[in-house]
């Protein structure tokens, strides 16, 4: 019988690591997530969004990062490794935009969730910037939702003070 494990082993094995899985599990988390919004209501939803970011980052931390160039192409590395669009780093006076792209939120939640799922990724940028030193004081905040056919996030990194004057 042990023969037989291993061959049904094997191939388990060897599906789950050949098979494309994204798809299987986008119907049942974008159900899950609408029917807590539900439940509980859109902040809560988007707050557990920003968390999830938050430990998605944490356990994937970036590294040695000294420049805004080197978190661009670190964060361009694991969003394409994953599928999850692309990101460019734009530099302002007083800002700096993280824009990403082409992003899988509205395959994975559908229209209804594009209003609160990019705290994920609000989430996951914040925690990135916090292991890179940003100051308490700075503040990311996600300042556009998906549109259009690339689905482009915008999210601003600002001292906390920029953001309460309503820029």
């Amino acid at each position: 019988m042990a023969p037989q494990l291993n061959t049904a082993l094997e191939k388990s094995l060897t599906y789950w690591r050949d098979s494309a899985r994204p798809l299987a599990a986008d119907l049942v988390l974008r159900e899950a997530l609408l029917e807590l919004v539900r439940h509980v209501g859109v902040e809560q939803v988007r707050a557990l969004c920003y968390a999830t970011g938050v430990r998605i980052a944490t356990d994937h931390p970036l590294g040695k990062v000294d420049k805004l160039s080197e978190l661009e192409t670190a964060a361009q590395r694991f969003l394409a490794a994953r599928d999850w669009g692309w990101m460019t780093v734009e530099e302002h006076q007083d800002a700096i935009d993280f824009v990403h792209g082409c992003s899988p939120l509205r395959a994975w939640f559908g229209e209804a969730g594009l209003s609160w799922s990019g705290a994920l990724f609000e989430g996951f940028y914040a925690e990135w910037l916090h292991q890179l030193g940003a100051g308490e004081r700075l503040e990311l905040r996600q300042i556009e939702t998906p549109t259009g056919v690339d689905d482009v996030l915008r999210f601003r990194l600002m001292h906390e003070s920029r953001f309460k004057a309503g820029v």
